[in-house]
């Protein structure tokens, strides 16, 4: 009986850490999707306002939502210069 218990139990702990790794696995999965999603739409509205297609006054009120450090990441777009610097680098 003993022994069947300190089976059961070792199982059990090897269960529970495989458990562990996947739930990990998943989470890490989750926030790289969401990473990417984010980036993802950021280009796309960088472009929309580069071309026209979305006023720039609506990027300068999401920016104006930000925090000072994530806003300084967009001082070249506030001054209008995003269709210069992104049409140099592609």
């Amino acid at each position: 009986m003993t022994l069947d218990l300190s089976k059961l139990a070792q199982r059990r702990a090897a269960l529970e850490s495989k458990l562990a790794h996947a739930t990990a696995a998943l989470r890490d999965a989750e926030r790289r999707s969401d990473t990417r999603r984010k980036v993802v739409a950021g280009a796309a509205l960088l472009a929309a306002v580069r071309e026209g297609v979305v006023p720039s006054g609506t990027l300068a009120v999401l920016v104006g939502r930000m925090t000072e450090r994530d806003a300084a990441l967009f001082a070249d777009v506030a001054t209008g210069s995003v269709a210069e610097s992104e049409g140099a680098q592609s």
